[in-house]
């Protein structure tokens, strides 16, 4: 990689990362200030992982979904899954009860040290979509019990 490549992937992700903190999830979170702070919250957060770091990326991630699972009960879904056809793509699920949940989720130790490890066990770009619901349903057992 050249020199002026790599100050530029550099710029860039720093740029990016700043945005992200500025734009990014925030932009998400300050939604519990507005008039739909009750609205539940889904989004879709895909990133790219390490994969000369696999072994530590993945178990950040397990960490980091069970301190969300024990720790943040307004969040009712939080699935992280790897692409099966690009297994370096990670695809986060997640659907908060509400902005507010959002917000404090971000807030959250574990969520720091995921927002931490971006650039070395993860990469840039994060995309978040964030969605409408138009119907369907979860259930906590695909078995009858």
């Amino acid at each position: 990689m050249s020199s002026a490549t790599n100050r530029l992937t550099r710029r860039a992700f720093c740029a990016a990362g700043a945005g992200l903190a500025t734009f990014g999830f925030n932009r998400l979170a300050a939604a519990a200030d507005g008039p739909s702070a009750d609205k539940m919250v889904t989004q879709i957060a895909r990133f790219k992982l390490n994969k000369a770091k696999e072994s530590e990326a993945l178990e950040v991630l397990r960490e980091l979904c069970a301190s969300v699972e024990a720790n943040e009960p307004d969040v009712l879904i939080y699935l992280c899954n790897r692409s099966a056809k690009k297994p370096d793509e990670l695809v986060f699920f997640e659907v908060y009860r509400d902005a507010a949940t959002l917000k404090a989720h971000m807030k959250t130790p574990h969520f720091k040290k995921l927002a931490k490890s971006i650039g070395t066990l993860f990469f840039l770009p994060i995309e978040v979509t964030v969605l409408d619901r138009v119907g369907g349903f979860a259930r906590a057992s695909g078995k009858n019990s």
